[in-house]
């Protein structure tokens, strides 16, 4: 869920967050928040997995993608859990949009802990 820091009023990414971050220029990407708030509030980075249109891949054939519920109207399409990364959410301009639901988060940590074991 989203939170601000009280020290500094800012908001503070937190895991099931959907956010909007900065990546090349002029391109502004939706992601999913895998960390928690703590490290992000220690650290100033922010572990995210991309969210997609590309539905038409190999990917996506072998169930690797997880689609967006289509109760979130702000934003669509294909969370991929097999590129996560980590990125420092302040100077990629983070803005919340969303909180995703548990059941779909869940199916996301599972195929990210498939990459990581």
């Amino acid at each position: 869920m989203a939170m601000k820091s009280l020290k500094t009023n800012r908001y503070i990414p937190e895991s099931q967050d959907i956010v909007w971050l900065d990546f090349e220029i002029n391109k502004r990407r939706p992601v999913l928040v895998l960390s928690h708030s703590g490290y992000s509030q220690l650290t100033n980075l922010v572990v995210v997995s991309p969210i997609t249109h590309a539905a038409n891949n190999r990917l996506q054939r072998a169930g690797f993608m997880i689609p967006i519920p289509p109760d979130l109207p702000e934003i669509d399409g294909f969370i991929n859990p097999l590129q996560f990364q980590t990125l420092d959410f302040n100077k990629r301009h983070v803005k919340y949009i969303a909180t995703l639901d548990s059941d779909t988060f869940l199916q996301v940590r599972k195929r990210v802990l498939f990459v990581l074991n």
